[in-house]
């Protein structure tokens, strides 16, 4: 195929999370996320001591394509974890899309596709890192992506294509160089308190939201969790654009 062609490819690859509803998408290069900081550094990291090793994935992973959706101030219920399949309404919304991104990738152009779980023991992938190299956002001194348009306001889901794409890049933006930082003082367990995200310490206001599991109001038989989302929601950036472009 020509480089025109694959030019042509890649576009309408791009393309198609967008008309399918997702709200930003973009493609990461295998090669690039294995050198990413997180995989670096995660064998270190007493919180991944259950990974032995990088995920053994397939010699046909060529290609990371990421797509993701703005998680509106006014549906929070979109990340109250779950029991049922997906996690969360917001994760199963993104399952919609990517089930028939899939269905298009190889019905007109006989790409294979797999879609890969936010856990590196199930063969998952860094989320954030392969957002990153994609072009779809940065990584914020809250330790959250942050997209230009929606800011850490998004929820994303990746795919690997057996199809060898261009990396759509990464971004040149950095909103957190004049923020005073109100996600520091917004977080209720002060895990910024070193200067710098602190897991340990966020990790137990998430052990006192497990706690803290409850029903739906008119669905007794579903409890969920509402994870804290302190540090997301009292970010600034992304609040007062009133553009919807989309940063791919």
């Amino acid at each position: 195929m020509s480089a025109w062609n694959m030019q042509d490819l890649q576009q309408e690859i791009l393309e198609l999370p967008k008309y399918l509803g997702a709200a930003m998408v973009g493609i990461a290069g295998v090669k690039d996320l294995k050198s990413s900081p997180s995989y670096e550094i995660f064998r270190k990291d007493p919180y991944y001591a259950y990974v032995e090793s990088f995920p053994d994935w397939s010699t046909d992973t060529r290609s990371i394509l990421i797509f993701g959706l703005e998680h509106e101030k006014k549906k929070p219920e979109w990340d109250w974890w779950d029991s049922k399949p997906g996690g969360s309404p917001g994760h199963r919304a993104l399952m919609e899309i990517q089930a028939k991104v899939k269905k298009r990738l190889i019905e007109d152009y006989s790409i294979n596709s797999i879609s890969l779980p936010n856990n590196l023991k199930k063969e998952g992938i860094f989320l954030k890192d392969s957002s990153v190299l994609a072009g779809i956002g940065v990584i914020g001194n809250n330790n959250l992506l942050l997209t230009p348009t929606f800011g850490p306001r998004v929820r994303l889901r990746a795919m690997v294509l057996d199809l060898e794409l261009e990396s759509t890049g990464a971004l040149d933006f950095d909103p957190c160089s004049n923020c005073d930082k109100p996600c520091f003082r917004a977080c209720p367990q002060n895990a910024f308190r070193e200067g710098n995200y602190g897991r340990s310490y966020c990790l137990v206001q998430m052990q006192n939201d497990e706690a803290n599991e409850r029903t739906i109001a008119g669905d007794p038989d579903t409890r969920h969790i509402r994870y804290c989302r302190a540090c997301e929601l009292s970010c600034p950036v992304g609040q007062n654009m009133t553009s919807r472009k989309t940063y791919s």
